[in-house]
């Protein structure tokens, strides 16, 4: 008679059910969620790893789930410092506060955005729901970084934020460079409306100005003055001690005219030894108190041609108001003969010319 032997098996040498039983919870678990398989993980992995531009992406709970070399070399913080931490503002920024991933996984309206990057950011035209913005991080090297980065959602299968992804790139390279040239346009324009000898604005920027503000004070309907200034004798000056010496006198005037402006005035060299200022929002009296007190100055100013010789120089100023309606060129020429009628009366004297 047979008896049945029964072998007690290890763990180990029990070979897997095909057809493991799944508790229900678990069971309920994966159909609302189902999780991602180990060969998808790695290829999501290796897919964030192999991009050449920073990238890092958070859980719905604001986890760091990955890290990328490219961030890791960016911020210069390895990825098993980040993953499973919230440490993602602390890579950034040097107190705590959200980054852009977290503004859009917590649903922040755009007048929050608006809070931590002001003027900064806009919403993207490719992706819903997803920004991209440019600011410096002073935190990152020696001087500082400009960044590009973009955020966006990260959705499942039922359209719902499961987390987001946010890029980086540095632009500091493109940023000073345009910077450079800005800077290079800006010097170009103010060396074509300088004079050179003086470093007053010259005679195309005074006539640019000028229609400027007799179209100003002809909308509003304020009062504009203009000055004349004429140097006294200024071709027997150049001939007795010659150019360079003349050329210091018109440097020195121009210093005097720019020591006498006030806020809003402008001084600009004609041409020779002419100048002209500019006086918005300034009624004839006042223009010539400002007048008398530049004539005043460079009249005391002591100048040495020579060690052994000191001489002093004057002008004559003629002054005058716009009238409206008038044309640029009337008003231009009653204050030049002003300037011609103080030669006529002596010199080193300012004359007034009403419309």
């Amino acid at each position: 008679m047979l008896r049945r032997v029964v072998v007690a098996r290890s763990k180990a040498d029990r070979k897997p059910s095909p057809h493991p039983v799944v508790k229900p919870a678990a069971a309920a678990s994966l159909t609302e969620h189902p999780a991602p398989r180990p060969s998808e993980v790695c290829r999501l992995q290796q897919i964030i790893d192999g991009s050449s531009v920073a990238t890092f992406v958070i859980d719905q709970n604001h986890l760091i789930t990955h890290w990328n070399i490219a961030c890791e070399r960016l911020t210069g913080t390895p990825a098993w410092k980040m993953i499973g931490t919230r440490g993602q503002g602390q890579a950034f920024y040097p107190d705590e506060r959200p980054v852009m991933a977290d503004l859009i996984l917590a649903g922040a309206a755009t007048e929050e955005v608006e809070h931590f990057y002001p003027g900064k950011f806009r919403k993207s035209a490719l992706i819903e729901g997803a920004y991209e913005a440019e600011d410096f991080f002073p935190n990152f090297g020696e001087t500082g970084r400009w960044l590009y980065f973009t955020a966006a959602p990260l959705l499942d299968a039922q359209q719902r934020i499961i987390g987001a992804i946010e890029t980086l790139q540095d632009v500091t390279a493109q940023r000073r460079a345009e910077s450079a040239l800005k800077q290079s346009e800006e010097r170009y324009r103010q060396l074509s409306i300088t004079d050179n000898l003086t470093g007053l604005f010259n005679s195309r920027h005074f006539y640019d100005e000028l229609k400027s503000e007799i179209a100003r004070t002809m909308r509003y309907g304020r009062p504009l003055s203009l000055m004349v200034v004429d140097v006294d004798n200024f071709k027997r000056l150049n001939d007795a001690y010659g150019h360079l010496e003349g050329d210091r006198v018109l440097g020195n005037l121009a210093e005097v005219i720019r020591n006498c402006l006030r806020a809003g005035d402008s001084a600009y060299r004609l041409g020779g030894d002419e100048f002209v200022v500019l006086l918005p929002e300034t009624e004839l009296g006042r223009a010539e108190l400002v007048a008398e007190r530049l004539r005043e100055m460079f009249a005391a100013l002591q100048l040495n041609p020579t060690e052994q010789l000191s001489v002093h120089c004057s002008v004559s100023i003629g002054v005058t108001r716009y009238e409206q309606c008038e044309e640029f060129t009337t008003f231009v020429q009653r204050a030049d003969s002003g300037a011609y009628q103080a030669k006529h009366q002596g010199r080193n004297c300012v004359v007034l010319v009403t419309p």
